[in-house]
C-alpha cells in the first residue's frame, strides 16, 4: 500500500511518497519528493536509523553537483532532481543496514537557518528483509476495560495488542463508530521484537465512550 502525505510552512508545501515501502535484501525503492515552492533551492536528504538520530545523507543544490556526506555515496544513493521542486533518491542493492525512515528537506537558500523555515516531507519509512524470509501476519486481540473504570468514568480504555508479526511493518489505527480515530491515542513508537523469536509485537489504547462501536485495524 502506498501513502502520499503534504507537510506545509510558510506557505510551501512538499510532498513525500511512498510513506511506507517493505523491499527484500538486493532490491532497489525509489523514494520521491515534491515541493510547490519555486524559490526553495537547497534540497536534501536525511536517513533515520530506528531509535538513532537524522543522518544526512546528500546535499543538493540546482546550480551544484550533489554533495554526498561521508559513509553514503553516489552508487548506493543516487539521487536526480528535475528543476527546482522534484527529486527522486534511488537506494541501490538494499541491505538490513538501509532499513530507516528517509527524509526530504528544503530551505530558502537567501535565509538564516532557523526551524523556521526548515520545510520536511513526512518521511518514508524502508523495511527490508530477506530474499527468503517469510512475511508472518499479526494476530490481533482488544483487552477488555475494567468494569471500575465503566461504572466510575461511564467511559472504557481499550488496548489493542497486535503480535507473533514479522517484519516490523505495521500500520494499526483504531476506528470508532465507523471513523478512523486521529486524536486521543497512543501507539507504542516502535514494535517490540519477542525475546529471541523474529516476530515482533505492538500495543495501542484508546478510551471510548459506553455505546460506541469500535474496531483495532491492521495494515501490514
Amino acid at each position: 500500500m502506498t501513502w502520499t502525505s503534504w507537510s506545509e510552512s510558510r506557505g510551501g508545501l512538499i510532498m513525500q511518497w511512498p510513506k511506507v515501502t517493505l523491499k527484500r535484501a538486493g532490491e532497489t525503492v525509489d523514494i520521491s519528493c515534491y515541493q510547490n515552492y519555486t524559490r526553495l533551492a537547497y534540497m536534501y536528504w536525511y536517513q533515520q536509523p530506528p531509535r538513532h538520530g537524522l543522518k544526512l545523507v546528500a546535499s543538493i543544490v540546482t546550480w551544484m553537483k550533489n554533495s554526498y556526506e561521508e559513509g553514503y555515496s553516489e552508487a548506493k544513493f543516487y539521487i536526480t532532481r528535475d528543476n527546482n521542486d522534484y527529486s527522486v533518491m534511488t537506494i541501490k542493492n538494499v541491505t538490513y543496514n538501509d532499513a530507516a525512515t528517509y527524509f526530504c528537506l528544503t530551505i530558502q537558500h537567501f535565509v538564516t537557518v532557523t526551524t523556521n523555515n526548515l520545510i520536511f516531507g513526512d518521511g518514508t519509512k524502508l523495511t527490508v528483509i530477506g530474499t527468503d524470509d517469510k512475511i508472518i501476519p499479526p494476530s490481533v486481540a482488544i483487552f477488555s476495560p475494567s468494569k471500575q473504570e465503566i461504572q466510575q468514568k461511564n467511559k472504557a480504555t481499550l488496548v489493542c495488542l497486535a503480535s507473533g508479526f514479522y517484519p516490523d511493518h505495521l500500520n494499526l489505527f483504531w476506528k470508532v463508530n465507523g471513523a478512523k480515530r486521529t486524536e486521543g491515542v497512543g501507539t507504542d513508537e516502535f514494535s517490540t521484537q519477542n525475546g529471541n523469536e523474529k516476530t515482533f509485537s505492538l500495543t495501542s489504547l484508546t478510551e471510548v465512550d459506553i455505546g460506541d462501536v469500535y474496531s483495532c485495524s491492521l495494515v501490514h
